[in-house]
């Protein structure tokens, strides 16, 4: 019995590697529309003196993070808001009751390894129109 060697045009390797080679990189390039930014949001878009919000520590979290444990405070203008544990699974996140109106600087740092800052917020806080929740208008429920 005779076997045949068969051999493969050259072009059509290069082609394969090369294929190969790009899919390679589009799997392992991070995703386009990724957001791993630390950085402090507030809740809304429009803030009035006197209501409650949600500040969020934005991708500081602890689902297979080494943050997991860690203490991250909040800030306004300098002022400590509170300081709250990293989950094993979810958001970092505290209650922001801003007092007055004007420009608020919401910042915090998280105490891991090393301690360091993340991307501040600037909000804009109208004064209160009136007094009790209802100054404070209805809830958003969208998501």
């Amino acid at each position: 019995m005779t076997s045949t060697f068969r051999r493969i045009p050259r072009p059509a390797l290069l082609g394969a590697a090369c294929a190969t080679a790009m899919t390679a990189a589009v799997l392992l390039a991070p995703h386009a529309g990724a957001d791993d930014e630390q950085r402090v949001a507030a809740e809304g878009t429009e803030h009035r003196a006197g209501c409650s919000y949600q500040l969020t520590a934005v991708n500081v979290v602890g689902y297979s993070s080494g943050d997991s444990g860690a203490t991250v405070t909040f800030f306004d203008d300098g002022q400590v808001i509170a300081a709250v544990r990293v989950p094993t699974i979810g958001s970092t996140t505290t209650t922001w009751h801003p007092a007055s109106a004007g420009e608020h600087l919401l910042t915090a740092k998280v105490d891991s390894i090393t301690t360091r800052w993340i991307t501040p917020a600037t909000v804009t806080v109208e004064p209160s129109t009136g007094s009790g929740s209802a100054a404070c208008g209805l809830p958003s429920f969208s998501g």
